[in-house]
């Protein structure tokens, strides 16, 4: 195959377009990096999310980033969400970080293990305006040692 400037040119504009295409999905995203010691259960990562179009449907999640020396195989979580209109919510959420032999789920990124889970797909707010979005642990251990970052995100569906 002759590579021309032509097909160069073309191909570049494929990729810009599938990047912008893509970015242009994400509502809000933002990482908060935990504590060296680890994630006290007290210690909420906290989300402030304003959503201006209550028509537009929405996907919600979470990504997790941890070393191999988590000590579980998964992350019991307390999510709660404050609307505009007052009203709250807490669900509780189960998020598997191994399987039963062991072997961790995700990816490897940089030494450690990156794990996402969608947490609603396909919904619509209920009122526009700022929500907040809290999430703390609900493990057995106050500490939660090597948890090394959080994100919370939320993208268009379609």
């Amino acid at each position: 195959m002759v590579i021309t400037k032509s097909y160069i040119k073309w191909l570049a504009l494929f990729f810009a377009i599938m990047t912008v295409s893509c970015a242009d999905r994400v509502v809000f995203e933002e990482r908060l990096e935990m504590d060296i010691r680890g994630w006290h259960k007290d210690e909420p990562a906290s989300f402030t999310v304003e959503i201006a179009d209550t028509s537009q449907i929405l996907d919600m999640g979470l990504t997790f980033n941890h070393t191999d020396g988590y000590p579980y195989s998964n992350l019991w979580l307390f999510l709660t969400i404050k609307g505009p209109d007052q009203v709250q919510i807490t669900d509780t959420l189960e998020l598997f970080l191994a399987e039963p032999s062991g072997r961790w789920l995700g990816r490897r990124k940089k030494g450690n293990y990156e794990i996402s889970a969608l947490y609603r797909h396909e919904i619509k707010m209920a009122h526009p305006g700022e929500y907040q979005f809290s999430v703390v642990h609900g493990m057995r251990r106050e500490l939660l040692p090597h948890l090394k970052s959080v994100e919370f995100w939320v993208q268009s569906s379609r």
